[in-house]
């Protein structure tokens, strides 16, 4: 199992829910592993799978702003008439 680490070029800051509150956690670096699995390296050293994470944002022109993914519509290609 390999390992990559990726250092974002723009701060990163992560969510996680706790039982009393949610949790900001500045990213470090981003480790992908096996070419898919996502883990979020904090400042302080803790990693954080992607199931733990409510959401996470970018720091882009001075403003913070969600990161997201949005599945694409499936493709129905239209039947050829001959």
């Amino acid at each position: 199992m390999t390992t990559e680490f990726i250092q974002p070029v723009n701060p990163i800051r992560v969510w996680q829910s706790g039982e009393h509150a949610n949790y900001c956690h500045n990213v470090f670096a981003i480790a992908i592993s096996n070419d898919h699995d996502i883990e979020y390296l904090t400042v302080n050293g803790m990693f954080l799978p992607k199931v733990q994470i409510m959401y996470a944002e970018v720091l882009l022109e001075g403003r913070w702003q969600a990161i997201y993914s949005t599945p694409k519509a499936p493709l129905h290609p239209a039947p050829l008439e001959g």
